[in-house]
C-alpha cells in the first residue's frame, strides 16, 4: 500500500515577509497623490466653468428675488441688479414760500384764546411758487379760515399740529378759481405757534 504524505505547509513566520517599513512609506505617498489629483482636477474644471459662462453672458445682469413667490411665475417681471451710479445724482434745492404771520381766534367755550402761527410752505416746482404768490390773499384766507375752526386742545398736542399741517397742505393744493388744476404743495413748516 502506498502512503502518500502531504506536503507540510511552513508557518507565516518562517515565511519570507516582505519589508514592513517599504509598504509604511508607500501607503501614504500614494494616497497624497491621489488626494493632488482629485484637488487639481477640482481647481480645473472650476476654472473651466467659471470661464466659459463669462464668455458666453459677458453683460447679463444679476436677477434678485429669485426663489420668491411669483419669481417664476409667467408673466412676472425679474427684478434686476442695477449699479449705483459713480457720481452722486443732483438733488433739486427745495422751494420754500414764507407765509406772513397771522392771528386768529380759534373755538373754545370758555374763553377767547388765540392762535399765532408763522409758517413756511415747501413745493415740489417752480411754477407752483410762482402760482402761490400770485394767489397768495386766497392762500391766506384758507389758511385763516381752516386755522380759526380749530379748539385750543386740538392744536396743542403734535399729532393736532400734524394733522393742521395735513389739512392746510390740502385746502391749498385746491384748484384757484379760474385754474383746473391744483397746485403741489409737499408739506407746511410751522416757524411759531403759539396758543393763548
Amino acid at each position: 500500500m502506498a502512503t502518500s504524505k502531504t506536503p507540510t505547509m511552513p508557518s507565516r513566520s518562517t515565511l519570507p515577509g516582505r519589508s514592513g517599513s517599504a509598504s509604511r512609506l508607500l501607503r501614504p505617498i500614494i494616497g497624497l497623490l491621489v488626494l493632488l489629483i482629485v484637488a487639481g482636477a477640482s481647481v480645473a474644471t472650476t476654472w473651466m466653468i467659471t470661464t466659459r459662462s463669462q464668455r458666453q453672458q459677458p453683460n447679463s445682469a444679476v436677477q434678485i428675488n429669485v426663489g420668491q413667490a411669483g419669481a417664476g411665475q409667467p408673466g412676472a417681471t425679474p427684478t434686476t441688479f442695477v449699479p449705483p451710479p459713480t457720481a452722486p445724482a443732483a438733488v433739486p434745492a427745495p422751494i420754500f414760500i414764507p407765509i406772513e404771520p397771522f392771528t386768529v381766534s380759534v373755538q373754545s367755550a370758555n374763553t377767547e384764546r388765540m392762535l399765532h402761527v408763522a409758517l413756511t410752505l415747501r413745493v415740489s416746482d417752480e411754477q407752483t411758487r410762482q402760482r402761490i404768490e400770485k394767489y397768495m390773499p386766497e392762500v391766506r384766507s384758507r389758511i385763516l379760515l381752516l386755522a380759526s375752526s380749530q379748539t385750543p386742545e386740538s392744536v396743542q398736542t403734535p399729532q393736532g399740529k400734524v394733522d393742521l399741517a395735513n389739512a392746510i397742505v390740502k385746502a391749498v393744493n385746491k384748484p384757484f378759481t379760474p385754474i383746473p388744476d391744483g397746485q403741489y404743495v409737499t408739506d407746511v413748516l410751522f416757524t411759531a405757534f403759539v396758543v393763548q
